[in-house]
């Protein structure tokens, strides 16, 4: 379906009468000769220019070590000049010192723990010494004590009651015969009764004494040889026990003393470790220059880190407190807008100007170019402005003194077309991912035509596919609403000049050709 006519007042140039067709073409009448650009061939310059900063390209940094990190008390000038050894910075260490007088006095006190834990050790085993011999000296003497009873003492003693029944034996048949001889002189008269009644007691206690031998004999083998043989085996057993309980009570009396002293020794360990660390920290809180050079706050690559970086300001651990930079060679480092990074690679030459020096042209190449996007600011993630860190190295020049932080502008060649076909970049209009012209026939009719688009500079851009040279076409597009007719471009004729040859990634028009 045919839309209809439409009519649309320009801003400059009066009326423009244009249709437009389902397949996207379209026809356009009356255009004023300065809204139309006729193609021709000529150079094309390739130039992004784009404003930075001087940095060097090696620095020595000082960086916080301290864990903890602190308060800055002292901070040296930014700009001053140093050497080695110089101090660069000092944090308050107040805290730290209090800590460290804390700890020298639990140093002592532990000190005097292990001492007297290793003391403790050294009488525990001499008392465990004395103990395990006095547990040995029982049970020896337990074990003479059986051995002599069973050897000595009980043979001994049954030998002596022996001897004791065979002497009341002995008496008993004496006085038995003494007594029967006593009968029979009695009865002959030749002893009174008296003399009889004599050898008849006598007898009869020989008796008694010859039994009680004989009892005493059955009374040592039944009771008393076994109960003392079997005190004896006790009194064995229980040194025995008593030598190895002597022996288990030395071990784990020792060990006790060993843990106790082991853990003093680790206490102690453990706060000198702390005193090291302490002091360690507390030497890390004063920061000096590993080197001579300029001092610059922070780290010139990341300025948004650089804020606390000032007496009172409280930094952490892992910041760079300060930058000493090499003077001798310098770098432009560059913010470069995503549109334009395809075209850049190492190596490429550069040209730098800066305000500092008037006149002066420095030479250099592209050095770096990052493949990560850092974005147009650092602490917004949702910024649509996407840009690409780049660094152009300078030459060495010994007759002029380049310090960081410097602005400066960068102008990277890229590339030098010659007799390429080129229109103004307002001629291309992207559209659903194509490029397209609008082409003036010679019916005066406009009708849109699909490009293919080359290398581009703020100003003109290069048509590798079709266009014609002598064709023209709109500098604008005639389907927007409404639209001023632009004036005719620089001449294209030069396009080595400032002109047509310098392009500003901070003009985002230049090499897209998008004009919706």
């Amino acid at each position: 379906m045919k839309l209809p006519a439409i009519l649309i007042t320009l801003g400059v140039g009066g009326v423009l009468t244009w249709a437009a067709w389902p397949d996207g073409a379209g026809s356009t009448s009356a255009f004023p000769e300065q809204g139309l650009f006729t193609v021709r061939r000529a150079a094309l310059n390739v130039v992004i220019t784009e404003n930075g900063s001087l940095i060097a390209k090696d620095s020595q940094q000082v960086i916080l070590g301290a864990d903890g990190g602190g308060e800055i008390s002292y901070l040296i000038d930014e700009g001053a000049e140093v050497v080695e050894g110089d101090l660069i910075c000092q944090l308050d260490a107040s805290g730290l010192e209090d800590g460290l007088e804390t700890l020298e006095l639990d140093i002592v006190t532990a000190e005097a723990d292990v001492e007297s834990a290793r003391t403790e050790l050294e009488l525990q085993e001499t008392q465990n010494v004395g103990d395990v011999e006095k547990a040995d000296v029982a049970l020896e003497k337990a074990r003479q004590e059986l051995e002599r009873y069973t050897e000595g003492d009980a043979p001994n003693e049954r030998r002596k009651l022996a001897v004791a029944i065979k002497d009341a034996q002995t008496t008993y048949e004496r006085s038995k015969k003494k007594y029967e001889d006593s009968q029979l002189l009695f009865d002959k008269a030749y002893v009174t009764e008296t003399d009889l009644e004599q050898d008849k007691i006598a007898f009869e206690k020989a008796e008694v004494q010859r039994d009680g031998a004989n009892l005493d004999l059955t009374i040592f083998e039944k009771y008393t040889y076994p109960m003392t043989l079997r005190e004896r085996n006790v009194a064995l057993a229980d040194a025995q026990r008593e030598m190895e309980a002597a022996t288990k009570r030395a071990v784990t009396r020792k060990r006790q003393k060993e843990v106790d002293l082991e853990k003093s020794e680790k206490r102690l360990t453990r706060q000198r470790k702390q005193r090291e660390e302490t002091l360690e920290e507390i030497t890390k809180m004063t920061l000096t220059a590993p080197g001579p050079g300029i001092v610059l706050h922070g780290d010139p690559k990341q300025p948004w880190m650089s804020d606390d970086i000032k007496i009172g300001g409280r930094i952490w651990s892992g910041i760079t407190v300060a930058t000493i930079p090499d003077l001798r060679i310098m770098q432009v480092q560059l913010a470069i807008h995503e549109a334009d990074i395809s075209k850049l690679k190492a190596g490429l030459s550069a040209s730098v100007t800066m305000d500092t020096y008037p006149g002066v042209v420095l030479t250099g190449k592209v050095s770096k170019v990052a493949s990560i996007a850092g974005g147009g600011d650092r602490w917004n993630r949702n910024s649509e402005v996407k840009t690409f860190q780049v660094e152009v190295t300078l030459e060495e020049r010994e007759d002029i003194e380049l310090k960081p932080g410097i602005s400066a502008k960068a102008e990277i060649f890229i590339a030098n077309r010659t007799e390429v076909l080129t229109v103004p970049v307002q001629c291309v209009v992207l559209e659903e991912g194509k490029h397209y012209c609008y082409v003036m026939g010679a019916d005066g009719v406009a009708s849109r035509r699909v490009v293919v688009p080359g290398l581009s500079n703020q100003n003109f851009m290069e048509i590798s596919e079709g266009l014609e040279e002598g064709e023209r076409v709109l500098l604008y597009n005639p389907t927007m609403p409404t639209h001023s007719v632009p004036g005719e471009p620089d001449d294209p004729e030069a396009p080595g000049d400032g002109g047509m040859g310098s392009g500003n990634s901070g003009d985002r028009g230049s090499g897209r050709g998008q004009r919706t």
